[in-house]
C-alpha cells in the first residue's frame, strides 16, 4: 500500500514539474498563434481577482498595568509552591 501512494506521489510530483518546465519554455514566432494557444489562453484566463477591502487600523492607547511592588520573602514563598520536589526511591 505504501509503495502505490510513493508511487502516485512521484508521478504526481513529476507530472507537476514537466508542465512547470513546459511552460516555460513555452513560446511562439507570431503573435497571431499565441491568439489560438490552448497554453497561451488557460494562462491569461486565470487571472486573479481583485482583493476585498482591507480594514483600516484602529489605534488606541493602552494601559500599562503596574503591580505592586513585592517583598523579596514573597517571591520565595512564591517559587517554593512551582518547584517539583526530586522523585522519592
Amino acid at each position: 500500500m505504501q509503495s502505490i501512494s510513493k508511487r502516485i506521489a512521484w508521478l504526481s510530483l513529476l507530472l507537476t514539474l514537466w508542465s512547470a518546465l513546459a511552460f516555460a519554455v513555452h513560446h511562439h514566432s507570431s503573435q497571431d498563434e499565441s491568439a489560438t494557444c490552448q497554453v497561451c489562453i488557460a494562462a491569461h484566463s486565470a487571472s486573479p481577482t481583485n482583493a476585498s477591502p482591507t480594514p483600516k487600523p484602529v489605534f488606541r492607547r493602552v494601559v500599562r498595568y503596574r503591580p505592586k511592588p513585592t517583598s523579596a520573602k514573597q517571591w520565595l514563598v512564591a517559587f517554593a509552591l512551582y518547584v517539583r520536589p526530586p522523585p522519592e526511591v
